[in-house]
């Protein structure tokens, strides 16, 4: 019976050692995580800009509505759980982003997420533009 929960206690500490190469050691290389996106406003009128982001199973992540002033930016942070979610490699990290204006301007764009990418939303002459930026 000791041996047996010896052979255990191996195996878990086999585990944890697995799981920091895969979920901390990238963290230590890359850094943290960036910003999960920014939305800026270059135009010289106010904007409300509706943000809808789904994963690849259609499941909505985030919605949320920005009024943006002239020149504004805004910034949103990950959650936890997308981190988590982000951080197994073997996960499928898809998801499409649809950014509508007022007058319904909309466009929608399908990207692949890790924590180190982020994405730059911006309005300029009554148009959408997406990007994602990889550190």
């Amino acid at each position: 019976m000791e041996e047996v929960n010896k052979k255990l206690r191996h195996l878990g500490i086999a585990l944890l050692i697995l799981a920091g190469f895969f979920i901390i050691l990238p963290y230590l290389f890359m850094g943290p995580p960036t910003s999960f996106f920014s939305v800026e406003n270059g135009d010289e009128t106010n904007h409300t800009l509706l943000i809808k982001i789904v994963d690849s199973n259609s499941k909505p992540i985030f919605e949320e509505n920005y009024k943006l002033s002239p020149h504004e930016k805004a910034k949103e942070s990950k959650s936890l759980w997308l981190l988590l979610k982000m951080s197994f490699p073997l996960s499928k990290n898809n998801y499409t982003i649809k950014a509508t204006l007022e007058n319904n301007i909309s466009t929608e764009e399908s990207v692949s997420l890790n924590p180190w990418t982020s994405l730059h939303i911006s309005v300029i002459n009554e148009s959408i533009f997406i990007d994602s930026l990889q550190v």
